[in-house]
């Protein structure tokens, strides 16, 4: 082989183990962030995750809640109440169908939001105003296609969770489990590489709204 090939090769693999790497540390360093900030929050990092997720995508009712966190219904009313016990989200009710409950952040909520990543955009548009507009679009592209993989996953492993209790062998049999079936949906999962995600849904989504009293 081309020595200067190989070369190549070698310096994309170290280039490969070295994205890994950064990815894992990111992570952790993001779950080390979420759990202090959650202290200021008033909430745990199960409820500062869903409290993200309604600053994403505007009001959410419980179910559509659920299924974008992967919780049930149950645990899901029981975060919102203590979202709400915290000042940080509360419930509306639609007018139009009393039936139908939304969940939203509250303003104190989206004050100490905008006050406290305000300084994070900052420090993001102060490093990256150099980077080309394609390097930025193959970061974002890392990333869409990071939390696809990881959510395709996370179903995955729902299949092959271990009772309570199991043994070394038999968690290791639902590792094993598992990497069979995700290797069976890598080719699929791999050609999503660069797909443009839709757009998130708009807030706002019920004008006819009230409050609800629990």
């Amino acid at each position: 082989m081309n020595q200067d090939i190989q070369k190549s090769r070698e310096s994309y693999a170290r280039m490969v183990d070295r994205l890994i790497a950064a990815a894992r540390a990111s992570q952790n360093a993001a779950d080390m962030f979420d759990e202090n900030l959650g202290k200021i929050f008033g909430s745990n990092r199960t409820d500062g995750r869903c409290a993200d997720i309604i600053q994403r995508f505007g009001r959410l009712t419980a179910g559509e809640l659920a299924e974008q966190t992967g919780l049930t219904t149950g645990a899901i009313t029981t975060i919102i109440d203590r979202l709400e016990k915290s000042g940080v989200a509360r419930r509306i009710r639609d007018k139009s169908d009393r039936r139908k409950v939304y969940v939203e952040l509250t303003e104190f909520a989206k004050e100490m939001v905008n006050t406290m990543f305000a300084p994070m955009g900052e420090v993001f548009g102060q490093a990256m105003n150099e980077v080309p507009l394609e390097d930025v679009r193959v970061i974002a592209q890392y990333l869409e296609f990071t939390e696809r993989m990881n959510k395709a996953y996370a179903e995955v492993l729902t299949k092959h969770g271990s009772k309570s209790g199991a043994s070394k062998k038999e968690r290791l049999l639902c590792a094993k489990g598992f990497a069979q079936d995700v290797r069976d949906i890598n080719p699929s999962l791999a050609d999503t590489w660069g797909q443009t995600p839709a757009d998130p849904p708009q807030t706002g989504k019920s004008p006819s709204i009230d409050f609800y009293d629990t």
